[in-house]
C-alpha cells in the first residue's frame, strides 16, 4: 500500500476523501432550505433608500431596480453566495492534511453541518468570503474589504474582524494589526454614532416600494432593528431564557475554541506562542458575545464553531496533529449529544430514517424548490 505525501496510507486518504463527500451530502440532506423571509431583507436596504448600516449589499444591487425586491432574484443570489462559501470550504478540506479532513467531516456530521445549509441567506456568507479575500490581498485592499464588512452587517466586529486581526498577528505583522484594528474600530464608531437608526419615513418609503413589487409576505419585523439602538433594551443576556441543548452547545463551543487555540501554540517562541493562543481564543469566542445583543443564540454558537474551523483551514498552520484530532473528537461528541435550533420552526431531518432520506430527494426537495420559485 502506498503512502501520501503527508505520510498517511493512500487508502486512508481516499477513505477520508470519500468521507468528505458523504458528510457533505448528509449535511445537505439534514439542513437544506431556501432563504427565509427574514433573511431576504438583508439584501434589500441601500444607502440610496436612506439606510446607513447593513446597506452595502442593497446599495450594490440598487442598479437592478425593482428586481432587487423579488424573492427569487434575491434568494438565488443568497444561495449562490452560501454555496460558494461551502465549495471553498470543501475544496480546502479536500487539499488539507488528514487531521483537518477529519475535522471538516466531523463539522459536517455534527449539527453545524445541517445548520450550514439551513441558514442560507444570512450575511455571514458575505462576511466570511470577504475575510478570505482580505487575507490574500495586499494590506490596503484588505483594510478596505474589512471596513466594508461592517456595512454589510455590524456583527462583523465580532466574527470576521477578530479573525482578520488574528491572521495579522500570526504572520507577526504587529504594527499592521494595531493600525488596521484602530481603523476598523473608527469605522465601527462612525456607524455607532451616526448610522444606527433610520428615520421612520425612510423605512416606510422602502417598505412601500417592496410591497408594490413583492409577491411574498414581507417580514417587516426586520426593519424594527433600524428603529432601535444597538444597546438600550437590546443590551441583555439572551442566553438566560431556558433552551434545550443550549448549555451543552455553549460548553462545546468554548471547549472547541480552547483546543483550536492550543493547536496554534508554538513551543519555539514561548511569548509569541502565548500571544497566538490568546488571539485565536478571542477570535473564536467573540461571536458568543453577540448573545448580549441578539436573541438567535444558537446562531452565535454556530458562528463560534465556524470561526474555529476557519482558523484551522485558512488563518493558522495548526499543529500538532493530536490537538487537531481533538477538535474532530469534540465535534463528534456534539454530533451525538448536541443540537442547534433552526429558524421559523424548521427541524433538522432525521439522519437514521432511510424512508425520509429517500423521500427528501424524490419529493421534498422538488417541493421546496417549487414553492420558492412560485414566490
Amino acid at each position: 500500500m502506498g503512502t501520501s505525501t503527508a505520510g498517511y496510507p493512500q487508502g486512508v486518504e481516499r477513505a477520508a476523501n470519500a468521507g468528505l463527500i458523504v458528510a457533505l451530502i448528509l449535511a445537505f440532506y439534514v439542513g437544506f432550505g431556501v432563504p427565509i423571509l427574514w433573511a431576504i431583507n438583508y439584501y434589500i436596504p441601500s444607502f440610496f433608500d436612506g439606510f446607513g448600516r447593513r446597506s452595502l449589499v442593497g446599495t450594490l444591487l440598487y442598479p437592478f431596480g425593482p428586481l432587487r425586491f423579488e424573492y427569487v432574484f434575491v434568494a438565488a443570489l443568497q444561495m449562490a453566495v452560501r454555496y460558494t462559501l461551502i465549495a471553498i470550504l470543501f475544496w480546502r478540506a479536500w487539499h488539507s492534511s488528514l487531521p483537518l479532513k477529519l475535522v471538516v467531516i466531523a463539522f459536517l456530521v455534527a449539527p453545524t453541518g445541517g445548520y450550514l445549509f439551513h441558514t442560507a441567506g444570512y450575511p455571514e456568507d458575505v462576511l466570511y468570503l470577504a475575510l478570505l479575500a482580505a487575507i490574500h490581498v495586499p494590506p490596503l485592499p484588505a483594510l478596505l474589504i474589512m471596513g466594508a464588512t461592517l456595512f454589510v452587517q455590524e456583527l462583523a466586529a465580532f466574527t470576521v474582524i477578530p479573525l482578520y486581526i488574528t491572521s495579522l498577528v500570526l504572520r507577526r505583522e504587529f504594527g499592521r494589526a494595531v493600525v488596521h484594528g484602530a481603523a476598523l474600530v473608527a469605522v465601527f464608531a462612525v456607524i455607532y454614532l451616526f448610522l444606527q437608526t433610520v428615520p421612520p419615513e425612510a423605512i416606510e418609503a422602502l417598505l412601500a416600494r417592496v410591497r408594490a413589487v413583492a409577491r411574498y409576505t414581507i417580514d417587516e419585523s426586520y426593519y424594527q432593528l433600524f428603529r432601535n439602538d444597538f444597546v438600550g433594551e437590546r443590551m441583555r443576556n439572551y442566553y438566560m431564557p431556558p433552551a434545550r441543548y443550549l448549555t451543552r452547545s455553549l460548553l462545546l463551543a468554548g471547549c472547541v475554541s480552547v483546543v483550536v487555540a492550543a493547536a496554534c501554540y508554538r513551543r519555539s517562541d514561548r511569548w509569541f506562542g502565548l500571544l497566538n493562543v490568546l488571539c485565536v481564543l478571542g477570535a473564536c469566542l467573540a461571536p458568543l458575545l453577540l448573545g448580549f445583543f441578539g436573541w438567535d443564540v444558537f446562531r452565535w454558537v454556530f458562528l463560534s464553531l465556524l470561526s474555529g474551523l476557519f482558523v484551522l483551514l485558512f488563518v493558522a498552520r495548526p499543529s500538532p496533529a493530536p490537538v487537531v484530532l481533538a477538535v474532530a473528537g469534540l465535534l463528534m461528541v456534539f454530533a451525538l449529544v448536541g443540537h442547534l435550533e433552526y429558524f421559523d420552526g424548521a427541524q433538522p431531518r432525521p439522519v437514521l430514517s432511510y424512508e425520509r432520506f429517500m423521500d427528501f430527494w424524490g419529493a421534498e426537495l422538488p417541493q421546496i424548490l417549487g414553492k420558492a420559485l412560485s414566490r
